[in-house]
């Protein structure tokens, strides 16, 4: 979610989950040193941190974490991503993916929350190269549950997908038109759920029926478009 600029200490409760030794110091290094930049045009002179500032750091802390990288090469994967370019040390790590996933026993801690993962595991689990993650959170097609830094088991389904699609000749982007179909999908539920939200909320039930036959004719209508 976009929302208002975050203060620094915000940032730092938010992603103090997947990094705990995080710290206000870090943060300004990482800003000195131009990985970072936060909107300082303040009256108060504090830094604001607007959701791309956070999502920009954490690919700098994920990159020192996962793949050991140093800061310039971290900067030089940033310039490229900015100009739309996938990094070369980006494309090249996508071959490394299964010497990656087999040294990965402390990699994988468990998340808190049910059915919550970190962005790791996501990675671990459905065996995407880092690249197409990162295209497809670009694309918000892959986002963290809201509020928070951690995935649904939803990211990974997603994930495997989008790996799958890729090995017949299927561009990632594309992937946004599925997107866009679910989210008209959901607007039908929610509409059908609409009067139960104003009494006591939909009963279990209903809401799997309701899933059900959205998914049914969803696959019947896309079975008849290519039969």
């Amino acid at each position: 979610m976009p929302g208002a600029a975050r203060t620094i200490g915000r940032v730092l409760e938010m992603i103090r989950a997947e990094f705990p030794d995080i710290s206000v110091s870090k943060l300004r290094y990482l800003e000195t040193e131009g990985l970072i930049s936060p909107d300082r045009q303040q009256p108060s002179g504090y830094r604001r941190f607007s959701q791309d500032d956070v999502d920009r750091l954490l690919y700098v802390l994920r990159a020192q974490r996962d793949r050991y990288l140093p800061l310039k090469v971290i900067r030089e994967e940033l310039e490229a991503l900015d100009r739309g370019e996938t990094p070369a040390t980006l494309t090249a790590a996508e071959g490394e993916e299964p010497a990656a996933t087999e040294a990965k026993p402390q990699a994988a801690k468990p998340a808190t929350g049910p059915g919550l993962m970190t962005r790791r595991q996501v990675l671990v689990e459905s065996g995407l190269g880092e690249a197409s993650l990162i295209q497809l959170e670009r694309l918000k097609v892959i986002q963290p549950r809201r509020g928070s830094q951690l995935y649904g088991r939803e990211a990974v389904a997603l994930a495997v997908a989008a790996k799958k699609l890729a090995g017949y000749g299927i561009d990632l982007r594309q992937l946004r038109v599925l997107q866009q179909a679910a989210t008209l999908e959901a607007a039908i539920v929610e509409q059908a759920l609409e009067p139960y939200r104003r009494r006591s909320g939909p009963p279990p039930e209903v809401v799997a029926d309701l899933y059900r036959v959205v998914l049914q004719a969803h696959a019947a209508l896309l079975h008849g478009q290519i039969h």
